[in-house]
């Protein structure tokens, strides 16, 4: 009985204390009451005297025009009548907002601001409405619009400091509005890109059925629909039902003239769904997690792509730096450039990638140089230097179309370059048609362990629909089940001398480790040194071994230094042969044909070497270089420890050895796709032609 009688005390106390007010164009600040029949005149009068949770002020039809900050106390409400409803400022100081909601972390606010139409007045007033450290918070049914920085502000912090709250807000949302012209990016002056909406330190916060446009300002001055606030830190926030209209992009690089984004979030903590809209412009989400949620942000369902094919690059979605638990399915991505990007960074990783149901359909941009962009493209990025040094793992491309654009095509439909390591990456069931360097693209390919690409459909690409690798294979390969159709308009046969040739040897040659280069210019020396029978070329030649031993070892291809110690103990023992002299001063070794006792040797060699290293790369791939083919490496390792000996030996019949060995090598490596070192073997092979030619000559000068 105690009990009822409290809660009824309860319930009376609230009920007496809870109720509605007005305000009206007509009231009267100095002598209204808040009623119905005595309202008052502005918000600000409103606020200032109702405290009391539950309470509802109710702004009649009219236009407000507000002089002072208006601050909203938590469990207060504001109810409108519509778009009739209007809620203009006087205030034009930078930093500061119409309507506030600020209070300490984890305060519940319980409140709701609904079916009002609030006016910046043509950018005059910076904010709309800040809300910070607050709980339950709705806004809807209202139209916000022409405010000069932001819109609206939803902050779980209450110190505007960038990092995660001390407590998340939890419960608010934000649905059923409309609102234009309410972000700003100012490029003259170096500001990044405002939100129409800024959210951060929020979880499981609701963002749905809003129409957002921003497009009204020039180019360089349009910020973005929806933006994080303080770095992000976001948990379960669903961002569903909303048509956001951002403008097309009209810089020739990001950050020229702006960003393409519609949305940009930092810090996802997981649980984040984006789904069931349409947006023109892109979504970027910088460093994704998963928490304790199932995945990290599922992407599915939404429409992204612009009206016409822009000049300028347009992309779908953006993921930047480490990412993990994607899902992206379901979306249809149209007329943009590139329509799933990750770019990663130094250091980064991306993980559990899903991408999956997709349609990607005239993928390219209005510019016709081909340079157009790609359905998926992961690549190293640029923000924190262009360097080989992310990892990926588990990638899944699975049952999606990509069609690119006609006579606008891009290079290639998937790319994936710049990675340090990269395994697990399937790649099935895809239809991939009309990109005119190859359907897929992987640079550098030796990094890759693991890549299935199976089952799927692949018509008119360069490159005879053949996936194209740029340094390298991939290891543990599976390319099988595909069909195959048609070539890349104007490819003919599908070979490009620019994309398959030139563009290859350009990133070879930019990638290459520099102790790499200067072992190639050692042995290339040790050749020249060797046609002419100085006594220097071992020197080099040990520096070659030394070098290419320390690369294989930092590579992990610890196969590859017993042929490397086989160079440098061959060369210490040639070395000190060549030293010898006779008591004249003359050298004891000199340039002579093989006898057949020398030729039984050299075959043993050959024969014995060949043996080992076959049985080596066979049953020890994993310590070799990815892509190694067994039987042509074993030929090509065998033949120069023969030539190597026979060099010591000074046998002109050394050079038949290094002639075959570099002849054989050029296909080789054609084939592994390391163009720099088949290029390397070509200058070998004519540099082994010539010390034949001489030695043949010093030989037979000799005898006579």
């Amino acid at each position: 009985m105690r009990s009822f009688f409290t809660l009824a005390l309860l319930l009376f106390f609230y009920s007496s204390h809870a109720q509605t007010y007005y305000i009206s164009a007509t009231g009267s600040d100095a002598v209204g009451n808040g009623s119905a029949n005595s309202p008052w005149r502005t918000l600000y009068k409103a606020a200032s005297v109702v405290k009391s949770p539950g309470s509802i002020i109710h702004v009649n039809a009219g236009t407000y025009t507000e002089t002072e900050q208006v601050k909203l106390d938590a469990g207060v409400s504001i109810e409108g009548e519509g778009n009739s409803s209007v809620i203009k400022s006087a205030l034009t100081a930078d930093w500061k907002e119409i309507l506030s909601l600020r209070s300490e972390e984890g305060t519940n606010g319980n409140q709701h601001i609904s079916n009002l139409k609030f006016d910046g007045q043509n950018l005059s007033t910076f904010w709309c409405i800040y809300i910070s450290g607050r709980s339950n918070v709705s806004i809807y049914d209202c139209t916000i619009t022409d405010f000069k920085d932001r819109g609206v502000i939803f902050n779980g912090r209450n110190d505007d400091v960038a990092g995660a709250p001390g407590i998340y807000a939890t419960g608010n949302k934000f649905y059923n509005n409309t609102v234009s012209n309410c972000a700003a990016y100012n490029t003259a002056n170096g500001i990044y890109g405002r939100g129409c909406l800024n959210i951060g330190g929020q979880d499981g916060m609701l963002i749905y059925n809003n129409n957002m446009v921003q497009n009204q300002r020039p180019n360089g001055y349009n910020g973005y629909l929806i933006k994080y606030q303080n770095d992000g830190y976001l948990k379960g926030v669903k961002i569903f039902n909303n048509t956001l209209t951002k403008i097309p992009f009209g810089g020739n690089f990001g950050g020229d003239n702006g960003w393409d984004f519609a949305i940009e979030f930092w810090n996802v903590l997981g649980g984040m769904e984006i789904y069931g809209n349409t947006i023109q412009g892109a979504v970027d989400i910088v460093n994704t997690s998963r928490g304790m949620h199932p995945f990290g942000i599922w992407i599915h369902d939404n429409k992204l792509g612009q009206p016409v094919l822009n000049s300028h690059f347009e992309s779908g979605l953006i993921f930047e730096v480490s990412n993990e638990s994607v899902i992206v399915e379901k979306n249809v991505f149209s007329k943009i450039a590139g329509g799933v990007l990750f770019y990663a960074q130094e250091n980064t990783v991306l993980n559990d990638i899903n991408i999956r149901d997709n349609r990607f359909e005239d993928i390219g941009r209005n510019t016709g140089n081909g340079n157009n962009g790609n359905g998926i493209q992961i690549s190293a990025g640029t923000l924190l230097g262009n360097e080989n040094h992310y990892t990926l793992s588990n990638l899944v491309i699975y049952n999606n179309s990509f069609k690119a654009a006609s006579n606008n095509a891009p290079f290639y439909g998937i790319e994936i370059t710049g990675a340090a390591a990269a395994v697990g990456i399937k790649v099935q069931k895809n239809t991939i048609d009309g990109f005119t360097a190859a359907c897929i693209v992987a640079n550098p390919a030796r990094v890759i362990d693991s890549l299935v690409i199976e089952n799927n459909i692949l018509s008119g690409n360069g490159n005879n629909n053949d996936p194209f690798y740029i340094v390298g294979t991939p290891a543990n390969y599976s390319f099988k089940n595909n069909s195959k159709s048609g070539s890349a308009v104007g490819s003919g046969s599908g070979f490009s001398f620019r994309q398959q040739l030139l563009r290859p040897l350009y990133y070879e040659a930019k990638s290459i480790n520099p102790l790499l280069a200067i072992a190639f210019l050692s042995f290339i020396i040790f050749i020249w040194f060797a046609r002419k029978e100085n006594i220097y070329a071992f020197p080099a030649c040990i520096l070659f071994a030394a070098l290419s031993s320390f690369i294989s070892f930092e590579d992990g291809h610890l196969g590859l230094l017993i042929t490397y110690f086989y160079y440098i103990g061959m060369s210490i023992y040639g070395w000190m042969l060549w030293a010898k002299r006779d008591r004249k001063n003359h050298r004891i070794v000199r340039i002579t044909s093989s006898a057949k006792k020398d030729w039984l040797i050299q075959l043993l060699i050959f024969g014995v070497s060949y043996v080992l290293i076959y049985a080596a790369l066979h049953f020890g791939k994993d310590f070799f270089i990815p892509g190694s083919i067994s039987v042509m490496d074993s030929f090509i390792y065998a033949a120069s420890f023969t030539g190597l000996w026979a060099i010591t030996r000074k046998k002109a019949e050394s050079w038949y050895w290094w002639i075959v060995a570099n002849a054989v090598a050029v296909p080789a490596y054609l084939v592994k796709h390391y163009l720099i070192n088949s290029c390397w073997h070509v200058l070998l092979l004519l540099m082994s032609l010539w010390a034949l030619y001489k030695w043949k000559r010093r030989s037979t000068r000799r005898r006579i």
